[in-house]
């Protein structure tokens, strides 16, 4: 049996005899004046929000506020959000080394309201601790496409924030 696996761009990989790992991640999304932080990764052509995956001994929260500082340079703590939603995908990782991951992915996406901090949204896009870039969209223009994010982000968005 040949499962599909789906990459950032939601191109689809077909994978014969492939056992797949397990992962469990989790991903904020910081909204704040009808936008929300997205993170362009280094070597990756898409952007993500904020998150991935849990190391050992980690929970959600100590997860998030590695990742975020990591991925925006932002040192935001972070509680358990207003909004969450859950999804487990079939996601081929083609950033890892050396050819590719195929794995079930078990994604979590929390909103935060980040009305009450001093973040900056109309800010340029900025360069973030692991070499990669930051910056504020709108929640409109993800929902409808207009600006391209991860496929298994932008589902989980459209999902958060139906039209």
């Amino acid at each position: 049996m040949t499962d599909v696996f789906y990459d950032r761009n939601g191109k689809p990989r077909y994978a014969d005899d492939i056992i797949p790992i397990e992962q469990k991640g989790y991903f904020a999304i910081l909204v704040k004046d009808g936008k929300v932080l997205v993170t362009y990764p280094p070597q990756v052509d898409v952007p993500e929000f904020p998150g991935g995956s849990v190391s050992r001994r980690e929970d959600f929260r100590e997860c998030l506020y590695r990742k975020l500082y990591e991925e925006t340079g932002l040192d935001f703590m972070l509680d358990y959000g207003i909004r969450e939603y859950s999804q487990t995908v079939n996601y081929y990782a083609d950033d890892a080394k050396p050819a590719g991951v195929y794995c079930v992915y078990e994604q979590t996406f929390i909103v935060y309201d980040a009305s009450s901090y001093g973040f900056d949204t109309n800010a340029e896009i900025w360069r973030t601790p692991e070499n990669g870039q930051a910056a504020w969209v709108a929640v409109d223009d993800v929902v409808s496409g207009r600006v391209n994010v991860n496929y298994a982000h932008r589902q989980a968005v459209c999902a958060m924030f139906p039209t």
